[in-house]
């Protein structure tokens, strides 16, 4: 039976036009959401490796290899389960610095276009006899199921047309899958789960064809087995012992699959958006390719027992149509275009990437301002997977038939094999370098050339290479020896080169950047620049303002940072980020000449110094995957750095350029500055004082710096400041340390006061004596006028006179008393003092002053208003408030002082309109000898008298500053004492 060639095309458009349908409402959300990123979706689009080739291709494979065929499952398989030390370390390099193809792993780490470039032109002549193979398989069973079971001569013509008709459709599925937008951030959802549905469908058909055939042939899988026994030549033929060098190849050549070929790398590392997917891969991709596997010997047995007229490649097509079950030749017809148009679209656009990025760009680059550079760049991929295509189809036609399936695979995957040398050194070994690996693989792929691609054309096998390899082989594996001898001078070649030349500084620190058990150690580096916003201005000059505007935005999202940002630090973290995002859009080679070009660091290197600040966040992030020695390694740097913040004296660590790297907790709490806000930036970009605190130090060529005083908004701090010089690892660099004295030189100063006070006592009980006798007179005197005048005036002197010489003995008695001990005499008795009384007669002495300022009392005390004290001692408080009032009232201004009773004890308020006192001065204002007025105008004992007394008069004092009924200007002084009770005497 047979398929109208009309029937099989509607038939191949319809599946593709459904793939087309599931990527596109995958990307549109159409699909769940839990579908479409559970790990088993991605796990199921690996299955691209099982290509074409696989459906076909891998019953001829097992013919002629026999147990052999199953390196090409193993092999990939083995890859997965070395995650730990391959995948997953190529898979956190690739993330970090958005690498999304083997060309642009290789590049950035040997840091070369020219690698980029060779990488590219060879993996595409590697890639192409694995597009000839999807090609053929297609255009070969379209021609079977149409023209009948045997593949008749004269078919050609049709053939060809077959497979141009196919590259036409799929290069437009291609652009519509994968390049219908310039996707440059996230991996293709809609791909992946499309990739993934073609997967089980292939897998399905296989295990369809294999079970049906099966029963159809044999009956049941005893009958197999009963005919297994009647043709013991079957199983010798796949138990023949194949050469030891050929299984071993083999199984390197399939392990090296997985990263050596484009489609699986692009699968693997560029459409894999989280680390954990390789983990469920790991076991998942394995076992996906044991089902894949299992039907392939049962259709081996089938096609054979039946006897078949085509090649083994296409048993399954055949046994289909000797069934006669047409669906089933569908079914096995679609899985075959399923898996073949999944190799080609990926490893088309795989290839398509990698030619932008290192070989269009780095010749023809886009200029001007306004130019879109999104849509040129997605423009030139489109026209390079058209390309691509195209010369797979010509390399197609120039093979014609004489190659068959195996024969192809071999070829590819021993070309793809010359980048493992390379791949491997990425990891580990950081002594390699760009013209070690350049000669290497040149070496290895001019011998790939002359002995597997030039006979595909000449089918002339060049004798001069069977007879330098050691063991003798057949032609039908002179890819042995190919292989063998061109990965053996690649790998020697690239050793001893890379041995005998210089490793150059960035491929040093590409490859820190690469090693396993290492991470990024990027210099400190100047830019040129004082805010971010200049890095879009300067982008706008190579991408023009859109593209620029839009990168810039995206990496100050990534890191979230605003465009006000000034730290150097912050700085070189926004231009590696764009950096990074370029790479995955014109590769890291062009991403870098860009950036070079606009954002070059200036001629000032800061030397060796390493950024100690980056390494610090990314040793935070990396934590949970140190382990060993180096987990070690980081708890003694975490011990170390703690008991840096943990110091009780401020640490400030700063570079030669004075960008500050350390900036511990106590300097955070003297300064009120937080360290994440200055690391990273400069001194000079600190707030005042510290700025010019710091630099002053600095610009002196003092080591040392003792009581170093500070005006700050909580006061007055002193400060003593050390520095030294640190030379550890090769960095120039400052370590500042400030410890706060404040309070030490509080305490200095309080025992300086005490000292003082001291002395005044000492001063004050001579000068007592003194005036006490002078006193003593004048109050005899006055007494004795009593007796000798009548006259009213003379008496009334007379009293005043006694009165005031009670007062001046009582304030020398007062000062004594506090000058020695704070504290008035204990045993002195309380008596009941009415406010009133007490503030009028204050205000009266005040007002005998003619040469004080003009100011008016309001005493709106009640005279019921009764306290416990000393009346002489709370004149003295008043004369003292009022008179400090009075100085600070404007002319003519009210003083007001009013009074009222409290829960049990008598509020009292002296309000003035005066200029106020600062919130800053607030706790000292009733300190010994502090005073806002000129000097030379008060001595600052007048308050402190004042808070003595009523101190020992068991109240409390307190100052309000501003008023709140005069604005920003008055202060009011609030005091409380205890009323006197009715049965106190």
């Amino acid at each position: 039976m047979t398929f109208d060639i009309n029937t099989l095309l509607f038939i191949g458009i319809s599946y593709l036009l459904l793939l087309f349908a599931i990527a596109y409402a995958a990307e549109r959300q159409l699909l769940p959401a839990k579908l479409v990123n559970h790990p088993a979706t991605y796990v199921l689009s690996l299955g691209i490796y099982a290509s074409g080739f696989a459906v076909y291709g891998a019953v001829g494979f097992a013919q002629h290899y026999g147990y052999s065929f199953l390196n090409y499952y193993v092999g990939l398989s083995a890859a997965m389960v070395l995650l730990p030390i391959l995948l997953a370390p190529l898979h956190r390099i690739c993330k970090s610095y958005r690498l999304n193809s083997l060309a642009d792993l290789l590049s950035f780490r040997f840091r070369s276009s020219w690698v980029g470039s060779l990488v590219t032109v060879f993996t595409a002549v590697a890639a192409w006899p694995l597009l000839a193979i999807q090609i053929q398989t297609v255009s070969e069973s379209t021609l079977i199921l149409s023209l009948g079971r045997s593949l008749e001569s004269g078919g050609g013509d049709y053939r060809n047309l077959t497979g141009f008709l196919f590259c036409v459709i799929i290069t437009v599925f291609t652009i519509l899958f994968g390049s219908r937008n310039l996707a440059s951030k996230d991996s293709h959802r809609g791909l992946v789960t499309a990739l993934a549905f073609e997967s089980l469908v292939k897998v399905f058909a296989v295990l369809l064809v294999g079970i049906i055939s099966t029963y159809a042939v044999f009956g049941s899988f005893d009958g197999l087995q009963a005919w297994l026994d009647s043709k013991p030549e079957a199983l010798a033929l796949l138990n023949k012992p194949q050469d030891g060098d050929v299984n071993r190849l083999m199984l390197i050549m399939f392990f090296a699959a997985a990263v050596c070929m484009p489609h699986i790398f692009h699968m693997l590392f560029a459409e894999n958006p989280s680390s954990k997917n390789l983990a469920t891969a790991s076991w998942g991709l394995p076992l996906f390719l044991l089902v894949m596997s299992l039907p392939i010997l049962p259709i081996l047995w089938a096609g054979s027992a039946s006897e078949l007229s085509l090649p083994a490649d296409y048993y399954a097509l055949g046994l289909s149509l000797e069934i006669g079950k047409p669906w089933l030749s569908v079914l096995i017809y679609l899985g075959g275009l399923s898996a073949a148009s999944g190799a080609i679209i990926i490893t088309t656009l795989a290839l398509a990437s990698m030619s932008l990025n290192h070989i269009v760009l780095p010749m023809l680059r886009p200029k001007g301002r306004n130019i879109d550079i999104y849509r040129w760049l997605l423009m030139t991929r489109q026209l390079l997977i058209c390309v691509i295509i195209l010369i797979g189809f010509v390399f197609y036609e120039l093979i014609g038939e004489s190659q068959s399936l195996t024969n192809l695979t071999m070829t590819s995957a021993s070309g793809c094999i010359q980048f493992l040398p390379g791949v491997l050194a990425v990891l580990y070994w950081p002594r390699a370098n760009r013209n070690g690996f350049i000669s290497g693989l040149c070496a290895g792929f001019t011998v790939w050339t002359i002995g597997l691609v030039v006979p595909m054309f000449t089918g002339i096998q060049p004798s001069f290479l069977k007879e330098m390899y050691i063991y003798p082989v057949t032609d039908d594996q002179f890819w042995v020896v190919v292989t063998s001898l061109s990965l053996a001078l690649n790998g020697l070649v690239f050793i001893v080169v890379s041995l005998l030349s210089d490793v150059s500084p960035e491929e040093r620190r590409a490859a820190e950047a690469c090693t396993l058990d290492d991470l990024n150690r990027p210099t400190r580096q100047t830019l040129n620049l004082h805010y971010a916003s200049e890095i879009r201005l300067r982008l706008q000059e190579v991408l023009g303002d859109s593209a620029a505007a839009q990168e810039f935005k995206r990496a100050l999202d990534e890191l979230k940072l605003n465009e006000l940002e000034t730290r150097p630090y912050a700085l070189r973290r926004i231009r590696d980020r764009i950096e990074i995002n370029l790479s995955s859009l014109i590769g890291p080679s062009s991403a870098r000449r860009v950036i070079d070009r606009a954002l070059p660091y200036t001629d000032n290197l800061i030397g060796s110094s390493e950024d100690i600040t980056y390494i610090e966040e990314r040793l935070e992030r990396y934590q949970a995957n140190l382990t060993g020695l180096a987990a070690d390694l980081d708890s003694l740097r975490r011990y170390h750095r703690q008991t840096l913040e943990d110091l009780p004296i401020g640490v400030c660590a700063l570079g030669r350029d004075q960008e500050i790297l350390l900036w511990n907790t106590t300097m955070a709490d003297i300064t009120k500055i937080k360290a994440n806000t200055v690391t990273g930036s400069r001194l000079t970009g600190l707030p005042e004082p510290w700025s010019n605190c710091l630099l002053s130090f600095l610009a002196s060529s003092d080591l040392h710096r003792s009581k170093f005083s500070v005006e700050t908004n909580k006061g007055l701090r002193w400060l003593n400041l050390h520095r030294t010089e640190s030379q550890m690892l090769g960095r120039d660099e400052l370590i500042v340390v400030v410890e706060d004295i404040t309070d030490t030189q509080l305490l200095e100063h309080e025992l300086t006061h005490q000292e003082r006070l001291a002395s005044i006592g000492r001063l004050a009980a001579g000068v007592a004596h003194e005036i006490g006798n002078p006193v003593t007179g004048i109050a005899c005197l006055a007494q004795n006028l009593r007796f000798e005048s009548n006259n009213p005036d003379t008496l009334e002197a007379a009293s005043q006179i006694v009165k005031q010489t009670q007062r001046i003995s009582s304030i020398v008695h007062s000062l004594v008393n506090f000058a020695h001990t704070g504290r008035e005499d204990p045993t002195q008795a309380f008596e009941a003092v009415t406010v009133r009384d007490c503030v009028m007669e204050a205000v009266q002495l005040l007002s005998l002053d003619q040469q004080a300022r003009h100011i008016h009392y309001n005493n709106n005390c009640p005279s019921d208003i009764v306290v416990a004290g000393d009346n002489q001692r709370l004149m003295q408080v008043f004369i003292n408030l009022l008179s400090n009032a009075r100085d600070a009232s404007p002319e003519d201004s009210m003083i007001t002082i009013d009074a009222q009773r409290d829960n049990g004890s008598a509020h009292i308020m002296v309000t003035d309109q005066g200029t106020g006192i600062d919130e800053k001065l607030h706790d000292q204002i009733f300190e010994p000898f502090f005073t806002t007025k000129e000097p030379g105008k008060g001595t600052g004992l007048g308050l402190a008298l004042v808070y003595s007394i009523i101190g020992d008069l068991g109240g409390d004092i307190s100052i309000e500053s501003p008023v709140p009924e005069f604005g920003s200007n008055g202060t009011r002084i609030h005091i409380h004492l205890k009323l006197i009770s009715d049965e106190a005497p």
